[in-house]
């Protein structure tokens, strides 16, 4: 709750509780001495807003305390820190090793941007350990999601980093799913850890930013290229990331907690041929669930319900609290549709190798009762 807040120095009764917001773009100087020993980095200061600000400063250093890095950096937004992570971790082109089961914009990214750039992408099968040591013979780089998107698998981070380290590869993993509440990646061996505040760190569907945090040498590589191509983070998003870091765990508890009520109750209702979640009895992930996130699974789940999009676009209308939102990670109740968001880049097929049918749902459980959200489920599928 109060990392990242400047308490040290300040005498009882003069500084605010919350922090303020800075907006200045640039810092007056009487010295230069002092100018050139900040822009120097030997002491802490701020000259220019794309170089540093003081909010952007706050939650970085409050997302590198949860996740017990070295130091950290804030971007524009999640998509710009995992650009900006993957090429601190690899600057020149490589073999990109990543799960097959990815959010589409990595996906994107992959495809689109790197590969034009010489890197080439192999996705597997992340639950598939032996594919994954094979695979990574002659990479330079592995990309996970430590839940995976959209349909919640787990990936063993532990094992596969272990597997990574021994062949010199390095590891970087997409946490926001899971956030530092529920899995500190870089404890089971990941060389970088980002996550896209916009969603759980952020909290409230108000705000877009990105954060990649990790050793100080790689963060100082990854800060260098923001400052170069202006991907840096505007104070008030900042600012809104940091308030709603303060209540992440309360908020994670419960949505957590949720998450897996609405799984159970879907489990048994009539019209769902499928559910998602990585703590059901009989998911596949449940080992390595319980092992990766020791507290629970976080508020992601998904289900496929028979009759495709028609019966999407039926549960849709008839909501009365849940609604559809092309995003995850606020405190309301919101679903998505992969076929048209997420995964919209991808061919039919191409979902359907993965396991996203037409009547694929993807669910952010939010922090309401959790009786009202299944009931605003049930009452929604029964028509």
């Amino acid at each position: 709750m109060h990392a990242g807040r400047e308490t040290t120095g300040r005498s009882r009764g003069s500084s605010p509780l919350a922090p303020p917001i800075s907006t200045a773009a640039v810092h007056v100087y009487d010295d230069l001495d002092d100018y050139d020993a900040v822009a120097r980095g030997e002491r802490r200061g701020h000259y220019y807003g794309r170089n540093s600000n003081e909010n952007r400063e706050m939650l970085e250093r409050a997302v590198a305390e949860l996740e017990g890095a070295e130091a950290g950096l804030a971007a524009a937004s999640g998509m710009a820190a995992l650009y900006l992570a993957i090429l601190a971790l690899a600057p020149k082109p490589t073999t990109i090793v990543a799960t097959r089961e990815l959010y589409g914009g990595t996906m994107n990214l992959l495809r689109q941007d790197l590969e034009p750039a010489g890197y080439e992408a192999h996705f597997v099968d992340i639950g598939d350990l032996d594919a994954v040591r094979r695979a990574l013979d002659g990479a330079g780089l592995v990309l996970i999601e430590t839940i995976t998107n959209p349909l919640c698998g787990v990936a063993d981070i532990e094992a596969i980093a272990r597997m990574a380290r021994d062949r010199g590869v390095r590891v970087l993993v997409d946490n926001t799913f899971a956030t530092p509440i529920l899995c500190r990646p870089l404890e089971l061996g990941a060389d970088l850890v980002m996550h896209s505040a916009t969603k759980y760190i952020g909290g409230h569907s108000d705000l877009l930013a990105g954060v990649v945090v990790g050793g100080s040498e790689l963060i100082s590589a990854a800060r260098a290229r923001s400052v170069r191509t202006g991907a840096t983070l505007g104070p008030f998003d900042a600012w809104l990331a940091l308030r709603g870091l303060r209540t992440l765990e309360v908020r994670m508890a419960r949505h957590t907690e949720n998450a897996l009520i609405l799984a159970r109750a879907l489990s048994t209702t009539q019209g769902v041929s499928k559910v998602h979640h990585p703590l059901l009895e009989g998911s596949p992930w449940a080992a390595v669930a319980r092992r990766i996130l020791p507290q629970g699974a976080g508020g992601m789940m998904a289900f496929d319900l028979e009759g495709g999009r028609a019966a999407v676009q039926r549960m849709i209308s008839r909501f009365q609290m849940a609604a559809f939102a092309a995003s995850l990670g606020g405190v309301e109740t919101t679903i998505s549709y992969p076929e048209i968001t997420s995964h919209r880049s991808l061919s039919p097929g191409e979902r359907a190798d993965l396991g996203v049918t037409p009547g694929t749902v993807r669910v952010s459980v939010g922090i309401e009762a959790a009786d009202d959200i299944v009931a605003d489920f049930m009452q929604a599928i029964a028509s």
